[in-house]
């Protein structure tokens, strides 16, 4: 609360300096230095939950708006009791080990163009049999070309998956009904089981809740995309970022090109745009003209199927 010559509680303060008083001085010295210490000690689980808190936040901020707009009331935790049950769900999904494939191995490769470079995203069916077809369905529609990396969380994750085209995009998405129902051109993708552990370059659909997966896709980022993701219904990875042959800067790693949208992002200074999302699903990339340094998609083409005999 903020305490102004305006506000009656500052009219009556003694303007008095305690630390003029000497006997006062030497309690505050001997008092603060331990105080001090204890708080700057260099405890990384406090540190580490401290930012890992931040990043979680932002990145549930869409989760929570289309909560919201759905007219769903649920009791919510706290974003460190949010981060510290992710932090467990993905240590024992680790050791534990993840399901089975139901489907036999069935890998294709996508090729990205885009303003940070190209790089190459592998989907193996066996991972996630819906969301691989629906991904292969996506870049046969065109739905990428020209598409907006609209959020970056450097560390964690980049967002896209909003058509430049609203027209294209509500053949993928869902539009509100006359009484805010939801009206979907095609059903949302059933979940499945995450079946390999998050990492730098992991590609997943992004949700909103249970069996919301449609057209919505981020790329895990590290440190932090390892630590909690995978733990939502609709995390579940469908392929990764190849990083290449050559990891030479720029020469075939994916990663470098991930990389290379993030640094970006910082040193435009550019805030969490998630917020935009909504209106470039109203508006299209029109919506981002305030933020014209976004990366974005120029093409993306399959240029290896899998197995049809698979």
């Amino acid at each position: 609360v903020h305490v102004g010559p305006s506000d009656p509680r500052s009219w009556h303060r003694p303007n008095i300096s305690l630390l003029t008083m000497p006997l006062l001085r030497v309690l505050v010295v001997v008092l603060a230095a331990p105080a001090a210490a204890y708080l700057l000690r260099p405890t990384c689980t406090s540190v580490h939950r401290r930012v890992l808190a931040a990043r979680l936040c932002q990145a549930e901020d869409a989760a929570d708006e289309a909560a919201t707009r759905d007219g769903e009331e649920s009791v919510k935790e706290s974003v460190t009791e949010s981060v510290a049950r992710r932090e467990r769900q993905v240590r024992e999904a680790s050791v534990g080990g993840f399901p089975e494939a139901i489907v036999d191995s069935k890998e294709y490769k996508v090729q990205f163009h885009t303003t940070a470079g190209a790089f190459t995203v592998v989907l193996d069916r066996a991972l996630s049999p819906k969301g691989v077809d629906r991904f292969v369905e996506l870049v046969e529609d065109g739905f990428f070309t020209d598409m907006l990396f609209y959020r970056v969380l450097p560390g964690f994750l980049i967002q896209f998956g909003v058509a430049a085209d609203p027209a294209q995009q509500r053949r993928w998405d869902y539009t509100l009904g006359p009484d805010g129902e939801k009206i979907w051109p095609r059903p949302p993708l059933a979940d499945e089981p995450n079946r390999a552990k998050f990492r730098a370059g992991s590609v997943s659909f992004a949700g909103a809740g249970e069996n919301t997966r449609s057209c919505h896709l981020f790329i895990a980022m590290e440190p932090y995309g390892s630590k909690v993701l995978g733990t939502g219904r609709h995390e579940t990875t469908i392929g990764f970022v190849e990083t290449g042959l050559d990891t030479r800067v720029g020469l075939g790693d994916g990663l470098e090109v991930m990389d290379r949208i993030c640094r970006k992002h910082k040193h435009h200074g550019y805030p969490d745009t998630g917020f935009l999302q909504g209106a470039l699903i109203e508006h299209g990339n029109s919506a981002a003209a305030e933020y014209p340094e976004l990366d974005r998609i120029e093409s993306a083409e399959m240029i290896e199927h899998g197995d049809e005999g698979s």
